[in-house]
């Protein structure tokens, strides 16, 4: 899923924006052609690259049995990013008990053949 953001200069709210490095906090840089200003651009819109409602997307087709390879198709997303959402929800789950307490048994039939 690609998303696209329009960006526009805080100081003269052109549209004439390039890419103009990073900063040494890894964000991107940009340049305003109109006004000459550098400024940050604001991405709270987005979770690395991706709609943040896509995991829950994701979860809600594993829950109905979607095969994941359906899933990269119907959601336009990578394998990995499927595999990953799956993962980190598994975490999640607290695991079923493996060991019981207690275990009681009637009528125990064994046969020596």
């Amino acid at each position: 899923m690609l998303i696209t953001i329009k960006l526009h200069c805080p100081n003269c709210q052109g549209t004439r924006i390039v890419k103009n490095g990073n900063k040494q906090n890894k964000k991107q840089n940009y340049l305003c052609k109109t006004c000459k200003r550098q400024f940050i651009g604001n991405h709270n819109l987005t979770y690395k690259g991706r709609a943040s409602h896509m995991a829950a997307k994701i979860l809600l087709l594993l829950a109905r049995n979607v095969g994941i390879r359906d899933i990269t198709e119907i959601g336009n997303v990578s394998t990995k990013k499927v595999l990953s959402v799956l993962v980190n929800f598994n975490q999640e789950i607290s695991p079923k008990q493996n060991k019981y307490k207690s275990l009681q048994v009637d009528e125990l039939w064994t046969f020596v053949g």
